[in-house]
């Protein structure tokens, strides 16, 4: 049986997505690991090549490349090693793997368990397991829950059932690549994870509910949990709120779906069980289409989509109070929201790194929002809840620049203003649609006696030699990719301003900083040196910080404040001599801290967008970590801009 480490597959992952040959020495940054280590890692991988479907290629002075020789063979294989489901003694190997066995059995256990016990069923020695232990403990104290170690008795979990439970969904829905807890749920898994999934599916579409697939998978999860504990003897204690008086749909829904949750399971459900599971369908957007028109006054939701409107006009600039699909959106999403904070519910959002890489202007715009939830519940709201808020966010933007984009007015020049001035009408039109408006086609003798006053720029398939005050385009009757290319640029307009943000005065290279709050107080005081930022800068920018990473993979971080501040927009940036950890996950070696003008946001899309086609590429960013002058970074991520 074929068996990688955790370290194997992370190296094969990262073969797989890269399109170009990748470098030891990347792999190694970005798994904080030696290049030595990759190197006999790799060679490992080449051993075992054949049995994958894969070929690694090692090419001088460019590093490796991944080629797949059979397809069918790799996808089998990968999904297998991805799925982590071999209870051998290869899946204790890596501690991340451990702590979740140990989650899980603890969690489960329906009494003490021996250290010996867990040793044996780990192959693990007494001073790992004490180890993982602690760990263990660090995550379930998030719970409020405890290990007791009892001598002669073993070890057990204490604290609430409900907090049990919380953990142990969030293991499992954060964890989608490992089998449903493992041979734990055995008895009720599988089969019956679908005929719990099929009943829901069916009372949302009696109801005409509305649920995401997300939240669909999370309260059959829920669901699952449940029946196994019920199984086990655990019943979960009272609510101590009288959910059924306020909420009499939810439990009308809830006890249909448990009366047949009972029958598929043969147990039968006490009436805090019942209480779970409204609380459960409170944190889901099982709403019908009709209670959204009888949100009171004083709803809670309401003040909070008008504190979050409110919030991002101050902080960013950005006026959603007339957009109406907006406020639906963000009141339809709130509602189940508030429910999953308020119950400690947790929900995973699959889409949080693309939101984060993808849009993220809109993540900014709810970072800001969430400030608003955070204030009146007095709990942080968290990424996965931040990325749902982006989304909604995002769209708004989306329709705010499409109402912008005014369509620009052009004029047609030509040798003589006949055939040929109509092919290239034709082509426009196609080419540009609703973005370009031809005023008028004439003929290059006509020029001259012509009023330009509407007109934002001219297309002329002949050189014109006198300054009309307008920008002209001179292009091919045929209109080729090139004229094509310099059309876009002037439709776009935009002012490609890269080089106002940068200043070798602001460029700090090879840098030998140890932490991700030494770098950014490094930065911040620098700035501070030179006029360019208020006292206590940096609290702003650690502050952002620990609401979501701002790393967005590639060895680039890009931090800034919670909220604009200073005089004026520009970038400031720096190069590290080694990779430091950022976040959990990743490393960084490249750092821009952005500095946005208090007065004007509307930028910050472009700017991201600028910055993104930086990031994307490694061996730009791997180009900008070597560069020794600040001449050579500007000259490089200028040309990556224009390019």
């Amino acid at each position: 049986m074929l068996s990688l480490t955790k370290r194997q597959k992370g190296i094969l992952l990262f073969l797989t997505e890269a399109s170009e040959p990748i470098t030891a020495d990347w792999i190694a940054k970005e798994m904080g690991i030696s290049d030595r280590t990759v190197r006999n890692e790799i060679k490992q991988l080449q051993i075992n090549s054949n049995r994958l479907g894969i070929h690694i290629e090692s090419i001088r002075g460019k590093g490796y490349q991944l080629k797949v020789l059979n397809s069918e063979l790799l996808s089998k294989k990968y999904s297998l090693l991805l799925a982590e489901n071999n209870q051998s003694a290869d899946t204790y190997m890596e501690q991340e793997d451990r702590i979740r066995y140990l989650l899980k059995r603890l969690l489960l256990a329906q009494d003490f368990i021996k250290l010996e016990t867990l040793e044996e069923e780990m192959f693990v020695s007494r001073s790992t397991l004490q180890n993982d232990l602690k760990l263990v403990r660090e995550i379930i104290k998030k719970f409020k829950l405890k290990i007791i170690n009892r001598p002669h008795y073993g070890t057990i979990v204490e604290g609430e059932e409900y907090m049990k439970r919380s953990c142990l969904s969030n293991l499992i829905i954060s964890n989608r690549d490992i089998p449903l807890i493992g041979d734990a749920l055995q008895p009720i898994k599988g089969e019956f994870f679908d005929k719990i999934k099929e009943l829901l599916i069916r009372k949302v579409n009696d109801y005409h509910l509305t649920i995401s697939d997300v939240e669909l998978e999370n309260l059959t999860t829920h669901i699952l949990i449940a029946c196994k504990r019920i199984q086990d003897g655990f019943i979960i204690d009272q609510m101590g709120v009288q959910l059924a008086n306020e909420h009499e749909f939810e439990e009308k829904v809830s006890m249909e779906i448990i009366q047949e949750v009972e029958a598929i399971a043969g147990l039968t459900f006490p009436r805090s069980e019942i209480d779970y599971i409204i609380v459960h369908l409170l944190g889901t957007k099982l709403l019908t289409k009709e209670t959204l028109t009888d949100f009171g006054e004083y709803d809670e939701v309401n003040n909070l989509v008008s504190c979050m409107m409110e919030q991002l006009k101050t902080e960013l600039n950005w006026d959603f109070y007339e957009d109406f699909e907006f406020i639906k959106g963000m009141t339809l999403h709130l509602r189940p929201a508030m429910n999953r904070l308020r119950y400690d519910l947790t929900i995973r959002n699959p889409l949080l790194i693309q939101t984060k890489t993808k849009f993220p202007s809109a993540f900014e715009g709810a970072v800001v929002a969430s400030k608003c939830i955070e204030n009146y519940l007095n709990k942080e709201a968290g990424e996965n809840e931040i990325a749902y808020i982006a989304l909604h966010i995002g769209a708004a933007l989306e329709r705010k620049m499409g109402k912008q984009k005014k369509a620009k007015r052009v004029l047609i020049v030509c040798a003589t203003g006949m055939g040929s001035a109509k092919l290239l009408f034709y082509h426009l039109q196609n080419a540009f649609g609703s973005d370009i408006e031809i005023v008028d086609t004439i003929s290059y003798y006509h020029l001259s006696s012509y009023e330009l006053s509407g007109i934002d720029f001219v297309i002329s398939t002949i050189p014109i030699k006198e300054s009309l005050g307008i920008p002209v385009i001179v292009v091919n009757t045929f209109l080729e990719e090139e004229d094509i290319t310099n059309i876009k640029r002037k439709i776009v307009s935009a002012k490609n301003d890269t080089k106002d943000y940068l200043h070798p005065s602001r460029i700090f290279i090879h840098q030998e900083l140890d932490t991700k709050e030494n770098t950014i107080r490094f930065l911040c005081n620098e700035l501070y040196k030179q006029d360019l930022v208020p006292k206590g800068y940096a609290e702003l920018v650690l502050e952002r910080e620990k609401v979501a990473s701002t790393c967005f993979g590639n060895l680039v971080a890009v931090p800034h404040p919670i909220k604009p501040i200073t005089n004026k927009t520009f970038w400031t940036l720096c190069t590290l001599k080694s990779p430091i950890q950022w976040d959990e996950q990743r490393m960084v070696q490249f750092v821009c801290l952005l500095n946005i003008n208090k007065g004007s946001t509307g930028r910050l899309n472009q700017m991201y967008q600028q910055l993104i086609k930086i990031i994307e590429h490694k061996s730009i960013v791997q180009k900008l970590i070597k560069s020794d002058s600040s001449e050579e970074i500007v000259k490089t991520i200028v040309g990556q801009i224009h390019h």
